[in-house]
C-alpha cells in the first residue's frame, strides 16, 4: 500500500565510547573506539584518515550531557530515533550496556530508541569460531581469550529467553521506546544464525502479552528469505551493497585496502528489492571505512560527500514512502571506527546532519511514484519455496563452519573427543543424526577408543556388524549422553527430553569447547 507519509528515520547507534572493564582487559587500559579513531592512518592518496570529531570532542557516553547533546542534535536535523546495538551473550552476559541503561534512568532526555541485537559471539580475528571481530589492529593490546572468544554467544532454552526478556521489558515499557501500533520494535541483526529463533520469538511474544503489551514488532536484518516468525526484514547496508559490488568486480585494491565508490554503493542500495511477500525496510549509507580497526585488511568507501548523501537519501526516503514503509534506517549515527557516522567532524562539519534534514524536505516535495517492485504480489507458494531454500543455505553454512572448526582441531592435534567425554564424566554416548557429521563422529570416537553405543536417525540402517540405529520415536537403551550432529539441535533436544533425561550436547558446542580447551 502506497502512502505519501514519509518514514521515520532511525540512526543505528554504537554504545562503544566509554571506558569499561572488558575493554581494558581485551584491548588495553583506557581503550574505547576513540583509540581506533585517533590512531588511524591514511593508506593511499586522498584517504580521509584520521577522522576528527568537530572541535576535537572525543566524548564519553557515560556522561549525561553527552547523550543530551546527541538527542538535541538528532532532533534538530530530522532524525526520529536511535537504534541501539544490544550486546547480550551466553548466561546473560552484557557488553556496552551502560548508555542504554543510563538512558532508561534519565527520563528527561528526549531520545526515542529501540534495540538491534548483535547476536554473534565477539572474537579475535585469529579465532576459528565464527563471529564478530572487534578491533583487529589491537589484538595484542590486552589479555588473551580462550580460543579467541571474548564473549561467547549461546541462545539457550526457555529459561534463558525468559531472563533475556525480563532484562528487555523495562526498556520496552519506556514511553520513549519506539513502537509499531504499541508493539516494541526489536531488530535481530543475525536472525539466520539463531537456531531456536521460532521458539524464542514465540516465547517473547507470549511474555509481552502477559506483561500487558499488545505484542512485539520483530525485524530481521541480513535475511536471505522471509521468515514467518518475524514481522519484517531489513536490508543492511553497506554490507549488502558490498556483496553485490564484489560479485560485479567493482572493488579496487589500494595499498591493501579494498575500496568501493560511494556513488556505486548508493546505486546498489537503491536497486535493492524487498524480500518477496515481506515488509522490507531499507538502509541508507553515511559512509564506510573500517581501516581504523582493521588496518590494511579493511574496506573503504571513497569519494563520499554530504551532497551525494543528500541526493541519494532523498531517493531512498521517497522509495520507502512509496512502499508504505514506516521506518528507514541510517547506518550510522556514530560508528567512527568504521567511518560511518552522521555526527559533525572537522572535515565536513554538520554537512551530513544537514543533508538528512534537507533530504527529508526534498522527499516531501517530490511526487509519489510507483515502485518497480511490489512485494505484496507474490504467491504464498513462492514465499514457502524461498524460505525452504534459505533454510537449506543456513544448514550448509553451519555445516561448513562445523567442518572448518573440526579440521582445524585435527590439524593442530588439539584435545579429542575422548578427553571431552572424560571431563564430562561420560562413559557411554549415542549419536543423533547419522548423515555426514554423524558418520565422521562415529569413526573419530572409535579411533579414540570410545565407540558410540548406537545411533538415532529417521533412516534406520547398520554401520558395521553391531552398530544399531534407532528411529527417534523408538525406545532405545540408556546412555550417559547423546551428541546431536543434525541441524536443529534445539528442536531435537526438546523432542528427546520427552523420554530422555540424560546429558545432551550439540556437536558444535563440543567442538567450540575443545577449541577453547
Amino acid at each position: 500500500m502506497k502512502t505519501g507519509k514519509l518514514p521515520k528515520i532511525l540512526a543505528i547507534y554504537l554504545p562503544q565510547f566509554y571506558e569499561n572493564e572488558d575493554n581494558n582487559a581485551w584491548w588495553g587500559e583506557g581503550f574505547t573506539d576513540w583509540v581506533s579513531v585517533k590512531t588511524a592512518e591514511p593508506y593511499f592518496p586522498g584517504h580521509n584518515e584520521p577522522r576528527i570529531p568537530a572541535g576535537g570532542v572525543y566524548y564519553d557516553l557515560s556522561k549525561k550531557e553527552t547523550m543530551q547533546r546527541q538527542a538535541a542534535l538528532a532532533a534538530a536535523h530530522g532524525i526520529d530515533g536511535f537504534c541501539f546495538y544490544h550486546y547480550y551473550f551466553k548466561d546473560g552476559k552484557k557488553e556496552l550496556e551502560l548508555p542504554a541503561e543510563n538512558l532508561l534512568r534519565w527520563k528527561d532526555i528526549d531520545m526515542p530508541f529501540c534495540f538491534n541485537w548483535a547476536s554473534e559471539p565477539w572474537i579475535r580475528s585469529w579465532s576459528r569460531i565464527s563471529g564478530n571481530v572487534w578491533a583487529e589492529k589491537y589484538e595484542a593490546g590486552g589479555a588473551d581469550a580462550p580460543g579467541g572468544v571474548l564473549a561467547e554467544q549461546a541462545y539457550g532454552a526457555r529459561a534463558d529467553w525468559e531472563r533475556h526478556f525480563a532484562y528487555l521489558l523495562p526498556f520496552f515499557e519506556d514511553a520513549r521506546y519506539i513502537k509499531e501500533e504499541g508493539k516494541p520494535v526489536f531488530v535481530f541483526y543475525s536472525p539466520d544464525d539463531i537456531q531456536p529463533l521460532r521458539e524464542m520469538t514465540a516465547c517473547w511474544r507470549a511474555l509481552a502479552e502477559q506483561a500487558g503489551l499488545p505484542g512485539l514488532y520483530l525485524i530481521g536484518a541480513r535475511m536471505q528469505a522471509p521468515n514467518d516468525c518475524l514481522d519484517a526484514a531489513l536490508i543492511y547496508e553497506p554490507r549488502s551493497s558490498f556483496n553485490r559490488m564484489n560479485r560485479a568486480g567493482r572493488a579496487t585494491i589500494r595499498n591493501g585496502v579494498r575500496c568501493f565508490d560511494y556513488r556505486d554503493a548508493w546505486d546498489a542500495a537503491l536497486a535493492s528489492e524487498p524480500l518477496p511477500g515481506c515488509r522490507t525496510y531499507f538502509c541508507g549509507i553515511s559512509g564506510y571505512d573500517d581501516t581504523p580497526r582493521r588496518g590494511r585488511s579493511g574496506e573503504c568507501l571513497t569519494d563520499a560527500s554530504p551532497q551525494i548523501f543528500r541526493e541519494n537519501l532523498t531517493k531512498l526516503i521517497r522509495k520507502s514512502a512509496d512502499c508504505g514503509n514506516g521506518y528507514l534506517f541510517l547506518n550510522a549515527w556514530n560508528e567512527w571506527g568504521e567511518g560511518m557516522y552522521l555526527e559533525p567532524d572537522e572535515t565536513d562539519g554538520y554537512g551530513y546532519l544537514e543533508a538528512v534534514r534537507d533530504a527529508a524536505a526534498d522527499a516531501a516535495a517530490a511526487p509519489a511514484s510507483v515502485p518497480d517492485t511490489d512485494c505484496t504480489r507474490v504467491t504464498a507458494e513462492t514465499v514457502r519455496e524461498m524460505t525452504a531454500l534459505a533454510d537449506e543455505a543456513r544448514k550448509f553454512r553451519r555445516l561448513f563452519q562445523t567442518v572448518d572448526t573440526w579440521l582445524f582441531l585435527e590439524q593442530e592435534r588439539k584435545t579429542g573427543f575422548a578427553a571431552f567425554l572424560d571431563a564430562e564424566r561420560i562413559d557411554s554416548v549415542a549419536i543423533y543424526g547419522m548423515a555426514s557429521l554423524g558418520k565422521h563422529l562415529l569413526l573419530s570416537l572409535a579411533r579414540e577408543g570410545r565407540p558410540a553405543a548406537f545411533g538415532i536417525d529417521r533412516y534406520v540402517g547398520q554401520f558395521g556388524s553391531d552398530f544399531v540405529i534407532y528411529r527417534p520415536e523408538d525406545s532405545f537403551p540408556a546412555v550417559d549422553a547423546i551428541v546431536i550432529t543434525a541441524y536443529d539441535a534445539a528442536g531435537i533436544e526438546r523432542m528427546l527430553r520427552q523420554k530422555y533425561q540424560g546429558k545432551i550436547y550439540s556437536l558444535e558446542a563440543i567442538l567450540d569447547t575443545m577449541m577453547r580447551g
